[in-house]
Formats: C-alpha cells, structure tokens, sequence
C-alpha cells in the first residue's frame, strides 16, 4: 500500500483586536481600540473647570458683599434721619437766646421751648440722647434720657454765628443758627446728613 505525501499547511488564526500593539480609530492612537484621554487634554479641562469655578464663585461673593453693604447703609441712613429730624424740629421751638444753658458745646445742647419745657439732647459713648424731665437750665446737661440713634463716631452740634463762623459753644446775641451734624456708622459703612437749624426767636 503506497502512502501519499500530503503539503502541511499551517493556517495562522486572526489576532484578537485586543492584542493589537495598537490601532487608529477617529485619527487617535489608543491602546485595544478604545478612545482616551491625553495628560495634556486632562490638566487643559482641570485649569478650564478652575477658572469658571473661581468666575462664579466671585460673581456670587460680590453679590452677597452688595447686599449686606446696602443693607447696613440703609440701617445707618434710618438713624442718623430719625435722630436728625427730632433734634431739628425740637430746636426750632427754642424759647430766646437766653434760654439755652451755658454749658451747651459740641457734645450737648440744653435749651427751654416755647412750651416752657427744658430739653437736652446730649452726645456721649457714640450715643445720642434726649431728656426732657430736667427742672431747669442749670440742671443740664442732665445724666439719663432716651436713646435717638448709636454708633455715632463724632459730636454732632456746631453754632455759626452772624458772621457765618463756626464756633464750638452757643453765644447768647451772636449765634444765629445751629449746625447738626450726624454720622452714623454700621459695619464699616456711614452715612453723614448735615443739617443748618434756624430757630424762630435767634
């Protein structure tokens, strides 16, 4: 029986894609096909994210920063004009000239109206007061009294006289009209009204 000599022929099997070196897919070298991400495009989107990260976070610090701002001025603003309209509408009913205490300064002012009642408004510890229950001018300026506004950093009162100087004490004869002056201060923000009184009897 004559045996044939049959060729061998070793057929190779495909390589799996997973053990390719490597394969482009879109233009872009990745490992087993895959898409991925370069250390370059990755710090590039870390630095963007920063960036919009920090824009964001000082939109919305600025914005709360504005709002406490207005508000603390608008609470400096409401007492320095409740103090200011009380003491301007008290000291245009001043009796004479006569009848303001002659301790009257740039910290406090004592004078009798034209109902006969001795007033004193005084400045003391940033504090404004009124007190209306001394018994006369030479009680003034009187120790207690109702609070009209705080966190007020300078005395409030000046008196310009007939020749438009401003002097540190009332003069009987002299003094024309009564300069206020009130600063109020809130939180690092002020508010500053400036008012000229002119009484009816200087």
């Amino acid at each position: 029986m004559k045996i044939q000599n049959y060729p061998l022929e070793i057929i190779t099997p495909p390589t799996p894609s997973y053990l390719k070196r490597g394969c482009r897919r879109r233009g872009r070298y990745s490992k087993g096909g895959m898409g991925g991400f370069t250390l370059i495009e990755l710090v590039i989107t870390m630095v963007i994210v920063g960036i919009i990260a920090y824009v964001v976070a000082t939109a919305i610090s600025t914005g709360v920063k504005g709002y406490f701002v207005t508000d603390f001025r608008k609470e400096a603003l409401d007492q320095a004009r409740i103090a200011m309209e009380r003491m301007t509408r008290e000291l245009r009913n001043l009796r004479s000239s006569t009848d303001v205490s002659a301790t009257s300064s740039t910290t406090q002012i004592c004078f009798i109206n034209t109902d006969g009642v001795v007033i004193s408004f005084r400045y003391s510890a940033n504090s404004i007061t009124r007190q209306d229950t001394l018994a006369n001018l030479a009680a003034c300026p009187g120790a207690a009294g109702d609070t009209l506004a705080t966190n007020i950093p300078a005395p409030p009162f000046g008196y310009v006289s007939d020749t438009g100087a401003v002097g540190g004490a009332f003069v009987a004869g002299t003094t024309r009209r009564i300069r206020i002056t009130v600063t109020s201060t809130i939180s690092n923000e002020s508010v500053t009204l400036q008012s000229d009184v002119w009484p009816r009897s200087l």
